[in-house]
């Protein structure tokens, strides 16, 4: 019924079944065959099979040169990115949050992992050392090592217990439903008259895109550079020496090493003018309602609120989903979240530090496999809640989210793409320079352009851990950094009001330098 040199099929997609057909150059009883294969398949097999077949021969083993004889090769492609694309609809178009037993999955298995680790370390470890059953460690060892890991075990369980129970902050719970805004017409705003900017910035895409001179030719639409004075005389004026009998050796090395500073950076400056390259902040308004509507639970969401698919719904402060607390990382438990991984670092450090230090010297070659279990397992978690620590505790110095700072980091990399394109890879002291000139005119990617920049990297971190100092919201002081003790603030501040940085508009759009106040200049 179908020919025996079949070699086999595979799924590549919920949609699509490859066949893979040893066959040479024309053999077409074994097409035939194979195509009647694919449909008896359909028919009688028990499992739902893909609505689309493709077919692709590979060369028998006896051919000496491959000759692949491939149908609708470009169909395979087009209906695997056709598939690809219904399944990312899928997800995005879904509504509901995912069952409950998905979400909190991984919490049982945390927390198993946590209860299997106590076993090991204290039935197995601790008690034997104590009771002296391992030669060459006192019992008084055996007690220190086993009250020291009680400590941090409990610590860590605390601080998981408080993430797992706090909710991260739902917009539902505060915000109406309402129709969705109607978006704002954007004003026209008219390109400037003067050819000659003297912004670092170049020609806009929009004034070249609209060509002003509709007479010009192409040499004359090509941007012309700014017009500088000359070193020298930059030099001397900028650094008038009275005479030449009073300038000294090192005056005049001064000059010159800040007039070769000038100049490169003039150049680099103008090569970035030539070809257009600028910074150039999205001009979206982020804060405007009709941008902060959310289409699947009908409302505008708070600031900084944004749509979990797994969770179903808007979550205050959103920063990430965690399947390892079984649900969002939020305005309201994302500091536990911060004490939980810091924990965690500590009691796995020290798991894994002991046991590689006492229980692989006093085995004597005959090693429990349970404890190189614990090891295992202690040094990967310990891998990844200290790295889990270290970028969160960085992100709130900067006053971001995850979901914050990815957009952040677009914008750095297409100024890295940007800059690539008239920079050599080994030109790195000239893009660090023009991006010190745009940082001079707009500020820092990521700080001052950062809509919730709180001014200082401790102000971020104490936004979100508590001041250092005790007040009436952290009585508890700095000891609310290390322990999951909760800040005493009103609902109503968590998550639902943010400051925004004044060097943006009220929408939310970064401004220059120029723009911003005074005092902040």
């Amino acid at each position: 019924m179908f020919p025996k040199e079949l070699a086999g099929w595979y799924t590549v997609s919920e949609a699509v079944l490859v066949l893979l057909v040893p066959m040479k150059a024309g053999d077409s009883d074994s097409l035939n065959s194979t195509f009647s294969f694919a449909g008896l398949f359909r028919q009688f097999s028990a499992e739902p099979i893909p609505s689309s077949f493709i077919l692709c021969s590979v060369p028998p083993s006896s051919t000496p040169v491959p000759f692949p004889f491939c149908v609708c090769m470009s169909q395979l492609c087009r209906v695997v990115e056709e598939a690809k694309h219904n399944a990312r609809e899928q997800r995005e178009a879904r509504s509901k949050p995912q069952p409950w037993i998905v979400l909190k999955l991984m919490v049982f298995i945390t927390t198993g992992i946590m209860i299997y680790t106590g076993y090991v370390y204290i039935g197995r470890f601790c008690v034997q050392i104590i009771l002296r059953q391992k030669p060459g460690v006192s019992r008084g060892s055996g007690i220190a090592l086993l009250v020291v890991f009680c400590l941090l075990y409990l610590w860590m369980f605390w601080a998981y217990a408080r993430v797992v129970l706090t909710p991260p902050g739902f917009a539902r719970d505060y915000v109406a439903q309402c129709p969705p805004p109607v978006l704002a017409p954007q004003p026209y705003v008219p390109a400037p008259l003067d050819n000659n900017s003297e912004s670092i910035r170049g020609p806009s895409y929009d004034r070249l895109e609209r060509g002003q001179d509709q007479n010009a030719g192409v040499l004359d639409a090509l941007p012309k550079p700014p017009m500088i004075a000359s070193t020298v005389a930059a030099a001397s004026v900028a650094d008038p020496s009275p005479s030449p009998s009073s300038s000294s050796s090192a005056e005049k090395k001064k000059i010159k090493g800040k007039s070769l500073r000038q100049t490169r950076l003039q150049r680099d400056l103008d090569r970035a003018a030539r070809s257009h390259i600028s910074r150039r902040p999205p001009t979206t308004p982020p804060l405007a309602p009709e941008y902060r509507y959310c289409s699947k639970d009908l409302f505008i969401k708070p600031y900084r609120a944004h749509h979990c698919r797994a969770c179903g719904t808007c979550v205050l402060k959103y920063d990430h989903h965690c399947p390892w607390i079984g649900q969002c990382v939020g305005a309201r438990n994302h500091k536990f979240f911060i004490n939980f991984n810091l924990a965690t670092a500590f009691f796995t450090s020290y798991t894994l530090a002991t046991l590689v230090g006492f229980a692989v010297h006093l085995s004597n070659g005959d090693i429990d496999v349970q404890t190189i279990v614990i090891i295992a397992l202690a040094g990967l978690f310990f891998i990844f809640t200290i790295t889990l620590f270290l970028s969160h505790a960085r992100l709130l110095t900067l006053s971001q989210t995850t979901v914050e700072h990815l957009q952040t980091s677009s914008i750095k990399e297409h100024e890295d793409f940007i800059l690539s394109e008239i920079f050599s890879c080994w030109e790195i002291p000239n893009k660090q320079r023009v991006r010190r000139e745009w940082d001079k005119e707009w500020g820092r990617v990521g700080r001052e352009g950062n809509v919730w920049w709180a001014g200082s990297p401790l102000k971020g971190w104490e936004d979100t851990m508590g001041s250092a100092e005790r007040t009436r919201e952290n009585p508890w002081g700095w000891a609310s950094w290390v322990f999951p003790l909760g800040l005493r603030k009103r609902k109503e501040e968590v998550g639902l009001e943010y400051r925004i940085n004044p060097r943006c508009d009220g929408q939310g759009r970064w401004r220059k330098r120029s723009e911003w106040p005074e005092e902040l200049r």
